[in-house]
């Protein structure tokens, strides 16, 4: 594979909180040989799991292929069980001069849970997805191995057919670079490794999941067509409205991931690779109104930004108008004792500096499971990034008519007693 520029979010590097987990539970046990057999053709598909990434002269990010092949850890059910594990390696910082940027641990007993925890900065969660699929075919002995790598220069389509900045945008960010060139800062690896463990020290990462089975989704879809708004709107609405009333609030942030995968690619196969942008907006409801009034006010604020292409693709041309080096300085000042005004002022306008800490939804959709040949899928949760900014981020995906949640917190800032209040409430106004 030839290296592959990092295009544009160069502070997912230094994030703290910036990894992607997918855990896949299968009928019935592996051999070892079986699976790491699989994983090797996996591999050969996805390079992306064998790399590195490198930093040039001209301070660009790559990644670059560098190692064999990941680890893989072997636990038996009666010694470790899938959360534990997560939650242990989620909170070692990945190594990103040496690789590789995902971790795979498989827990065996009565049945088989695989368990793939990887750097944001390799795949979005559609990426992971993808990666996950494979890992099923190739255990199921129906996957064709030939590479799946995105465009090498995905900027070229992208920056023909997409929304540009203005001018006074353009000039604006000019400015902001020329200040942070006068007094310039780069971050060595030791620097994120401090960084990493004091954010960590001081946010403590909740993990609560949750389900809607296979009557309550039939419930959901029912509702969803009489309200006419979609399952996703649905969903949004209904945890930005439990989360004002559990916690109070009048008005929250509410931010929604988005896919531009088709925007970035052109041919989107189904590769690895980071092309998510996102919308934010902050948003209120009014209590006197019943919940699908407030749902399709919010749905309706939410369907402009996400149908405008200049709302949506804000955040990533934006980030491309600086300085590397400044991008990458944004958490370090947000959330480290890294104090510079231009970092600073940037981290503002970006977000992650808000007193009003909202709420992320990221939504996978829905996907069918069950056709395989030698291997029954019984489970799949996705855990996205929780990003700083969010009090709570809410990740979903729909597995044969399950609508798994798995929601991620700061133990400082949210009690899990909250976010337990937040689920049941938002899935009583779901299925009601």
């Amino acid at each position: 594979m030839e290296k592959f520029l990092i295009q544009n979010e160069r502070m997912y590097l230094s994030s703290p909180n910036i990894h992607v987990c997918f855990r896949i539970l299968l009928e019935g046990t592996f051999d070892k040989t079986i699976i790491e057999e699989a994983f090797q053709g996996v591999c050969l598909k996805h390079p992306f799991l064998k790399c590195c990434v490198e930093i040039d002269n001209n301070h660009q990010a790559w990644l670059a292929e560098k190692v064999d092949s990941p680890d893989i850890e072997y636990f038996h059910s009666s010694e470790m069980d899938w959360q534990t594990w997560y939650t242990k390696v989620d909170n070692i910082p990945f190594d990103f001069q040496n690789g590789p940027l995902v971790r795979i641990c498989i827990i065996t007993g009565k049945n088989t849970e695989i368990i793939v925890l990887g750097h944001h900065v390799i795949g979005d969660g559609i990426g992971y997805l993808n990666l996950v699929k494979d890992i099923l075919l190739a255990l199921d002995n129906r996957m064709d191995s030939s590479p799946s790598i995105p465009p090498t220069k995905p900027e070229d389509k992208y920056f023909k057919h997409t929304f540009l900045p203005d001018q006074p945008t353009k000039d604006f960010a000019q400015w902001l670079n020329s200040e942070w060139r006068k007094e310039p800062a780069r971050f060595a690896e030791g620097d994120f490794y401090h960084f990493f463990e004091q954010y960590r020290e001081r946010s403590r990462p909740g993990l609560y999941l949750a389900c809607l089975d296979k009557k309550d989704f039939e419930r959901l879809l029912e509702n969803s067509k009489t309200n006419d708004l979609t399952v996703n709107e649905m969903l949004t609405a209904s945890f930005a409205v439990a989360l004002m009333e559990i916690r109070n609030k009048e008005t929250i942030r509410l931010g929604i991931a988005a896919s531009i995968r088709n925007e970035l690619v052109s041919e989107p196969v189904n590769c690895m690779g980071n092309y998510v942008t996102g919308i934010s907006e902050t948003i209120s409801y009014k209590p006197e109104d019943d919940f699908g009034s407030n749902a399709k006010l919010i749905a309706g604020i939410c369907r402009d930004k996400l149908q405008n292409k200049k709302s949506k693709h804000l955040v990533v041309h934006f980030l491309n108008e600086f300085d590397k080096d400044l991008i990458e300085s944004v958490m370090y000042a947000a959330y480290g004792d890294f104090e510079h005004p231009v970092s600073k002022k940037l981290a503002e306008l970006l977000g992650e500096q808000s007193e009003n800490k909202g709420i992320g939804i990221s939504n996978l959709g829905r996907h069918d499971f069950s056709d395989y040949n030698e291997i029954n899928i019984v489970d799949v949760q996705f855990i996205g990034p929780a990003f700083p900014a969010n009090l709570l981020t809410v990740d979903v995906i729909t597995v044969n008519n399950k609508l798994n949640l798995c929601l991620r917190y700061n133990e400082s800032e949210i009690a899990t007693s909250d976010v337990k209040a937040i689920v049941e409430k938002a899935i009583a106004l779901l299925t009601a």
